[in-house]
C-alpha cells in the first residue's frame, strides 16, 4: 500500500510502499478515502509523543480519517466490511501505523464510528480532532445559553467548530480573526471579529465589554505571559480555557485565575454527537484546501505555517 512516513523523527514525510497491516484480536482494518492534517500530526513528526507511544519506524503519519471497513479481526461484532466509518485513529503500542495512507489498523473500541450519512469522506475526514476538541473544551467551559466567549485562534479546525457549537448552546461569541478573514468567522456565527495584529486585544474586549467576558477558549496562544494577558479580559469568576499546554494554565490556577488545560479523551461517544451535529444540519463542514495523498508534505507545511480557514484535508482514493 501506499504510505507518507518518516524514518527517524523531524524528518521529511515521503511517500513509500508499505505491507498492508492486518487487524489483530479487536482490530478493524480500515481503507481509507480520505485523512485530516491537524497540527498534532507535526508534532508527531518531531517526536512529542515518544513516551506515549515508542516508534516503530517507518512511522505512518496522520490520526484523522474516514473509509471503509475492509476486514474486522477476532472478536469484533460492532463493526463489519463495507461499513462507511470516521475517527480518530490513536495507537495503541507502538507509532506505527497512521492515517496517511491506503489502509489502517484500529481498535474497534476505540475513537471510530460510523461516518455521518449527510458526509462525503473528505468532509468526514476533517472533523474527528477538531470537532472532539471544540465539543470538549465548551463542555469543560460549561458554556451556556446568554453567555459571552472569546475564542481566539478562531478561524482554524477547533475554532471554526468551537464558533458555531457556542452558537448552537446561546452564547455570544467573539472571534479572533484578520481583517480579510473577518467575514469567515462572522458568516459562522461569531457576532464580532477582533482583529488581533492590530492594538491590545484584551483593550478591544473591554471596550466592548467593559466588565469583561464569561469564558476564552484559546487554542493559539502558546507562551505564558501572552495566555496570562489574555486572561485580563475575564469578568470576576470567568473561565479560561487552553488546549496548549506551553500556555501554562496550572501556572495561572495557583494564582487563583480560573484557568485550566483541556484534558480530554477521544472517543466513540463524542464522535456520535458529532455525527447527531452534522446530520441535524447544525454544524457546517469548511474544508480550506484538499491535497493528494502524493503532496501530504505540502499539506503538513500549510497546517504548520497557519492561516487556515477550517480544514485541510487528504484526498486518498
Amino acid at each position: 500500500m501506499r504510505a507518507i512516513t518518516i524514518d527517524a523523527y523531524k524528518t521529511l514525510p515521503h511517500l513509500q510502499e508499505m505491507p498492508r497491516p492486518q487487524p489483530g484480536e479487536g482490530e478493524i482494518l480500515i481503507r481509507l478515502h480520505a485523512a485530516g492534517v491537524n497540527p498534532m500530526d507535526k508534532w508527531a513528526r518531531d517526536g512529542a509523543y515518544q513516551q506515549f507511544w515508542p516508534p516503530e519506524f517507518p512511522v505512518v503519519l496522520g490520526f484523522d480519517g474516514a473509509g471503509v471497513v475492509e476486514q474486522a479481526g477476532p472478536g469484533v461484532s460492532a463493526f463489519r466490511p463495507g461499513d462507511d466509518v470516521f475517527g480518530q485513529f490513536m495507537p495503541q503500542r507502538v507509532h506505527h501505523w497512521g492515517t496517511y495512507a491506503d489502509y489502517v489498523v484500529t481498535s474497534a473500541s476505540g475513537a471510530v464510528a460510523p461516518k455521518p450519512v449527510t458526509l462525503d469522506y473528505v468532509q468526514a475526514a476533517a472533523l474527528p480532532m477538531p470537532v472532539q476538541v471544540a465539543l470538549a473544551s465548551l463542555d469543560a467551559l460549561e458554556i451556556g445559553s446568554g453567555e459571552t466567549v472569546l475564542i481566539v485562534g478562531a478561524t482554524g479546525g477547533i475554532g471554526t467548530y468551537a464558533i458555531q457549537m457556542a452558537v448552537q448552546r446561546g452564547a455570544r461569541v467573539l472571534a479572533t480573526a484578520r481583517p480579510e478573514v473577518a467575514n469567515y468567522v462572522t458568516s459562522l456565527g461569531a457576532a464580532q471579529a477582533l482583529d488581533y495584529t492590530q492594538g491590545d486585544l484584551v483593550s478591544a474586549v473591554h471596550t466592548l465589554y467593559p466588565g469583561g467576558v464569561d469564558a476564552v477558549l484559546d487554542v493559539a496562544t502558546r507562551d505564558p505571559a501572552g495566555f496570562e494577558h489574555i486572561s485580563q479580559v475575564l469578568r470576576a469568576g470567568g473561565r479560561l480555557l487552553t488546549t496548549i499546554v506551553t500556555a501554562e494554565a496550572p501556572r495561572l490556577a495557583e494564582q487563583g485565575i480560573n484557568a485550566a488545560l483541556l484534558s480530554w479523551q477521544p472517543s466513540a461517544e463524542l464522535l456520535g454527537r458529532i455525527t447527531r451535529f452534522v446530520d441535524a444540519g447544525q454544524l457546517k463542514v469548511v474544508i480550506d484546501h484538499i491535497y493528494p495523498l502524493e503532496q501530504a508534505a505540502l499539506a503538513l507545511e500549510q497546517v504548520e505555517h497557519g492561516h487556515v480557514r477550517g480544514k485541510v484535508v487528504l484526498s486518498i482514493v
